[in-house]
Parts: C-alpha cells; structure tokens; sequence
C-alpha cells in the first residue's frame, strides 16, 4: 500500500514540477484565503508518511528525468574497485612497467654470445693477375659454409652497469605503477565526494524550490483575498526565480562532475554515474594526535613516488659509471666451423678460434668520454635535486592536508549548530506570522539561512572526508582498505 501511494504522490510531484514562474502562475488553483503554508519537508511527512528512503527515490527521479538520463547508481567502494581495474592511467604505467621488465631481462641475456651462420657463393670469372704480375683467365665458383660464435665476454665491464641500470629502471617504473594506482585511487574519491556533495545540495535546492512554490501560492491566495501586498507576491517571484537559478547551475555542475568521475573510472563518460547515499557522515582516517613530523617519517618510508625518483637516481649513477670502462681493453673471442671449397675442387673442413684484444683511450681521444661523464653528473645532480624538491612538496602537502582537517572540523562543529538553530528559525518565523508578530520577510529569511546552513553542512563534511583522504595519501598510506575505514554504503 505504501508504495503505491509512493508512486501516486511521485506522480503528482511531478505535475507541480513548474520550468519557470510565468508557467506556474498560469497553471496553478488559487488557493482559499484560509490555506495555511506547508514547506515541502511539511507536505511530505504530513500528508504522505513516507520514508526517507521513498523521499530519496522521489528526488532522484525527477534530477534524472530534468537530466534526461537514466542514472547508475553507485557506491564508493564500488566506484574503487572499477577505477583501479579499468582506469587509463594505470593501464598506461603499467605498459611503461612492462617495458622496463623486458628491458633488465635483455640486459641478463647480453651476457651470452652471439651465434651466426654464414653462407657465400661466388662466379668468377675473368682475367686475374696472379702473384700482381701474371695474368690468368679463369672460371670459379667459390663457395663457403660457416657457423660462428662470437663472445665479447663482458663488454669492457659495461654489462655490469647496464644491468644495474635496468634494474633499477625496473624499480622506479614499478613504484611509479604503484604510485599511479595511488593517484587514481585519491582522484576516484575526490571525484566521488564532489559528485555526492553536489548531489546532496542540489537536493537541498530542490526542497527549496518546492518550498518556494509553496510560499508563492500562499501569498498569491493572501493578495487574492485581500490579506496580503503585491510586493510580497512579487517578493516571492523572485526568491522562486532566485531558487530556479541556483538549481539550473547545480544541475550543469552534476553533469560535469558525473563526467569527471566516469573518465577516472574508465568508463564512458556519458555514464551517469549517482551516488546510492542520501546522506554524507564525517570519517577519521588519520589519528589527529600524530604530529606532522612523525607523519613526514611515515611518508618517506612508504610513498612510492619517492622510492620511483630513489630507484631512478641510482639508475643514472649506473649509467654515469659506465663511462668509465671506455678505457678498458675490449676482449672478444670468436669461433669458427665450416666447410669451404669450390664447385670444381669440391668442399673442405676450416674452423677458426680468434682472440680479440683492443685497448682504447676512450672515446674521441679521451675527451668525448670526460665531457660524457660531466653530463651524466649533472643529470645525477638533478635528480638529486628533485628528490630533495618532491620531499619539500610532500611536507607542504601533508601540513595543508592535516590542517584543513582540523579546520574541517572546527566548520563541522559550527554548522551542525547553524542548521539547528536555522531549523528552529523557520518554525519561529512562521508561528510568528501567523500570530501576527513577523512579516512575510521574516519567513523568507529564515528559509533562506535554513538552506545556506544545509548545504554548508555539506560542504564541510566533504571537505573533512577530503581532506582526510588527501592527508592519508600524502603519507604515503592511502589504500581501498584505509579509504573505506568506517564507510557504510546508506543506499536504498
């Protein structure tokens, strides 16, 4: 029974869902000089008894029906699990990883030799001069049958750097991944307490708009019958217009924001995704009693960015020390097995063991190998340099985070105490007015101060909820399990 009453009041909802003033004024009954104001909280759970739950449902339907767009409901943890599976971004580090993973797999193959095989057949034919002073006509078909093995044994000692090279290419491209995870992981909640904070206020909006439908009528049916002013009427139009307005532009930030979200999951961003909560709760992730220093060592520890640009630097040192083997002598060994003859003498064994020994000053005469090493130094010293920059970077990050939690907080506090004093304002004023004791104005004020204390509330809830996040990946400990410390899912 309950639900189809649901739907019934849903329909009727709709009907007084009203585009502008002008269109409400021609559509409306007039109401008798008698009819009390009811704001739309009052309506609901006095003439419907509905849930909250049911009421949710109602808005939610008419957002997506004004969107022209069916919602996907979602959840954070939901929204998680997607982001890390089909975002971008991790696809593409992850491709960065793999390549880097092949590469220190090559460097641990150049070890061993190189094995060829030859083969060659010649027509000669012609005068040749033997001895560079007789001259003989003849008619040959050389031909050769060689399989060779080549071993430049180490390289000069290069191996060895290429392999810490690689090696450490590979640690620094896969805590980069790990950091890319990270970053999403942050952006996909962010995304999603700005798209649950925008949806919670346009809510609020919405429940305003009805409420100022409500006070239009009412004071339209006071003119009416000679109890009211023309300029509350009008006053009236203009907090209707003034609500209309500020829901329109809540409208397009939805749009936007359900766009940004989709694209951080991976999906199409026509998607439009919808936050299941009808309500957003505080959630402490981070102990406030840990100071800022101890979470800056936490930091330094764990935050994979920091071990990328670690790995990284020693990558470069490697390659800087390579340099040095140019005057090393290079040894290489060489064997040869094979067959070699002509078509008319026929084919005979011939194998070759070669030893290679070749010293070098170095490169261009020991100058190109210097001024290389001089250049890989001052590529060590800027890594250096930003290693140092990015730990100043997450130290001002984690100070900005910590704060604006606690500042959060303290907004948190204050607002909870606005929205109860803004409640019991709205019940003041309309009592008052009805004894005769305040002005239509007075009412609108405190409806006014009622829904700017709301979605204040909101807002700072986000903005703690955010916060936290942003301090918990700051220190380098952000992860699905510690980002969803202390979250229900309140859907329906």
């Amino acid at each position: 029974m309950r639900i189809l009453f649901s739907i019934l009041f849903l329909f009727i909802f709709q009907l007084s869902a009203f585009s502008n003033v002008a269109e409400y004024i021609e559509s409306y009954t007039k109401c008798s000089e008698n009819q009390s104001y009811k704001s739309f909280s009052q309506i609901i759970k006095g003439e419907a008894s509905i849930s909250d739950i049911e009421k949710q449902m109602i808005l939610d339907k008419e957002i997506s029906d004004e969107l022209n767009s069916p919602f996907v409901y979602t959840d954070l943890e939901e929204c998680i699990k997607i982001a890390l599976d089909k975002n971008y971004d991790i696809q593409i580090s992850d491709a960065g990883r793999l390549e880097s993973y092949w590469l220190n797999k090559n460097a641990y193959f150049q070890l061993l030799p190189d094995a060829y095989y030859d083969f060659n057949i010649s027509n000669l034919g012609g005068s040749f001069l033997v001895g560079g002073i007789v001259a003989t006509t003849v008619h040959e078909v050389p031909i050769q049958s060689i399989f060779g093995v080549e071993w430049s044994t180490i390289n000069q000692g290069k191996y060895f750097f290429y392999l810490a090279q690689t090696k450490n290419l590979l640690k620094s491209s896969s805590a980069s991944l790990e950091y890319t995870k990270d970053e999403i992981l942050l952006n996909t909640v962010l995304a999603y307490y700005d798209l649950l904070g925008i949806k919670m206020e346009m809510e609020v909006q919405k429940v305003n708009l009805y409420d100022r439908l409500e006070q239009l009528k009412y004071t339209q049916a006071r003119f009416d019958a000679g109890l009211g002013t023309l300029y509350d009427v009008k006053r009236a139009q203009a907090e209707f217009a003034g609500a209309q307005l500020e829901y329109t532009t809540t409208i397009n930030s939805l749009r936007l924001a359900q766009a940004s979200l989709a694209n951080i999951l991976g999906i199409d961003v026509l998607t439009a995704v919808y936050p299941f909560e009808f309500e957003v709760d505080s959630r402490e992730l981070i102990d406030p009693n840990i100071d800022i220093e101890d979470l800056y060592k936490f930091a330094l520890e764990a935050r994979e960015d920091i071990k990328a640009k670690e790995a990284e630097i020693n990558a470069y040192r490697a390659q800087r020390s390579a340099n040095y083997t140019d005057i090393v002598p290079a040894v290489t060994v060489s064997y040869q097995n094979g067959y070699v003859g002509t078509k008319r003498a026929g084919m005979y064994p011939n194998n070759r063991i070669t030893l290679d020994v070749r010293a070098s000053l170095g490169k261009n005469m020991l100058l190109g190998t210097i001024t290389q090493i001089k250049a890989d130094s001052a590529v060590v010293k800027q890594k250096k340099l930003e290693l140092i920059n990015l730990k100043r970077k997450v130290k001002e990050d984690i100070l900005n985070s910590y704060y604006d939690s606690l500042n959060a907080i303290k907004k948190i506090e204050a607002s909870k105490v606005e929205v109860e004093t803004a409640d019991v304002s709205v019940d003041l004023s309309l009592a008052n007015m009805k004894a005769g004791e305040a002005t239509f104005i007075d009412v609108i004020s405190s409806q006014n101060l009622k829904v700017k204390a709301n979605i204040n509330l909101i807002k700072n809830m986000i903005e703690y909820n955010k916060a936290q996040t942003k301090l918990l990946f700051n220190i380098g400990l952000i992860s699905p399990k510690n980002v969803l410390k202390g979250y229900k899912s309140k859907f329906y």
